[in-house]
């Protein structure tokens, strides 16, 4: 029995080391990224409507904390930031909601996407729970957030085992609901223009500001 024991310490202790090092490689190469470009699918899964539900469209960053989601599918939505303000913008409604990025990403997927956040700071490593990536090529961590974050109780990444470039985020909510977001064509550190992350409000918008 207590040969058992000591085999579980050690054997955790190199689980805990190896997934240590694989989010240390995780976010030294999303930190050589100073921009990127490509497209992107996203995929909602809930336990209620056994329907699936997709989307997808156009993704664009520059570091530091420059963001641009053009969805084309099933409809056309944009979700921008130029580091301070996010602009969620639906052209059916004509409306635009306003809000003040670091209220909603603080300690979340969306800060370490946008260059401002750690993965070790902001997320704690775990031994993969289900098996929600579904291609057997990726090099898969799971990592639930240091500080609670309404509707989210656990993510996993997804990166290339060989150069660590991020290819799948698994977002599950706290009822078993999850989404996942795969990047495919990336270019990275291409020459983009700034001017695309800013949102220009006309008369005719609805506004919505959502932090009042």
């Amino acid at each position: 029995m207590l040969l058992i024991w000591f085999l579980l310490i050690i054997f955790g202790t190199h689980v805990a080391a190896a997934e240590s090092n694989v989010l240390d490689h995780i976010q030294k190469r999303y930190q050589e990224i100073s921009s990127f470009e490509g497209k992107f699918f996203q995929k909602n899964y809930t336990i209620q409507d056994k329907n699936l539900r997709s989307a997808s469209g156009i993704i664009t960053y520059i570091r530091p904390g420059k963001m641009r989601w053009e969805y084309h599918k099933p409809d056309e939505q944009l979700l921008v930031t130029d580091g301070t303000t996010l602009w969620l913008f639906d052209p059916l409604l004509e409306n635009v909601t306003v809000q003040e990025l670091e209220k909603v990403t603080q300690g979340t997927p969306l800060s370490f996407l946008l260059g401002a956040g750690d993965l070790k700071t902001d997320f704690m490593s775990r031994p993969i729970t289900q098996k929600l990536v579904t291609d057997a090529n990726f090099l898969v961590v799971e990592l639930l957030p240091k500080k609670q974050v309404a509707a989210l109780d656990f993510i996993q990444l997804a990166v290339d085992p060989g150069t660590f470039d991020l290819k799948q985020i698994v977002l599950v909510d706290r009822q078993g609901n999850y989404r996942t977001i795969a990047f495919e064509d990336m270019q990275y550190n291409v020459a983009l223009n700034e001017n695309q992350f800013h949102f220009e409000i006309s008369p005719e918008m609805e506004v919505i500001y959502a932090d009042e």
